[in-house]
């Protein structure tokens, strides 16, 4: 089967997120991978359905395909994130968690084993940075209205 027809089979049912699911399962194990055909017919459904199946499984994918941002400092920008981490910033997310999302956004230089080993090795002592900010955030409106000089 070609890629253009499958994919004319696919848009032509209307619910079809049960079709593309089983698909990637069937098209993703590797025995059907090993098959040169096959192999490039998975290649092109997964391109032009890797968001829907993400999606699908309930995953935030966000703007899709853009390059990393490239870090000039990695190990400082990973301890600021590790701060915030241990101040609560980041909802339900543990350091493995966090290191991926690092390492999908950003480019560090870094395999995500190594960010989430910095992660938690990072220095403790952001406090006194993380109250400064909160302070300077609560005092911002009365700044504007010149209740507050610099």
């Amino acid at each position: 089967m070609s890629y253009p027809s499958l994919e004319e089979s696919i848009e032509r049912v209307k619910n079809n997120s049960h079709y593309i699911l089983l698909l990637a399962l069937l098209l993703g194990d590797p025995e059907i991978r090993k098959r040169k055909t096959w192999n490039a017919l998975a290649k092109s459904f997964f391109t032009n359905y890797r968001e829907k199946i993400l999606q699908y499984c309930g995953y935030d994918i966000g703007p899709a395909n853009l390059e990393r941002i490239r870090i000039v400092e990695p190990k400082l920008f990973i301890e600021y994130m590790s701060g915030m981490f241990r101040y609560g910033m980041f909802e339900e997310c543990s350091y493995e968690e966090l290191a991926g999302f690092i390492n999908l956004v950003f480019n560090t230089g870094y395999e995500q084993t190594y960010i989430c080993n910095l992660l938690k090795a990072a220095h403790e002592d952001y406090q006194h940075i993380h109250d400064g900010i909160k302070m300077e955030i609560k005092l911002e409106p009365a700044r504007r209205e010149g209740i507050l000089s610099n």
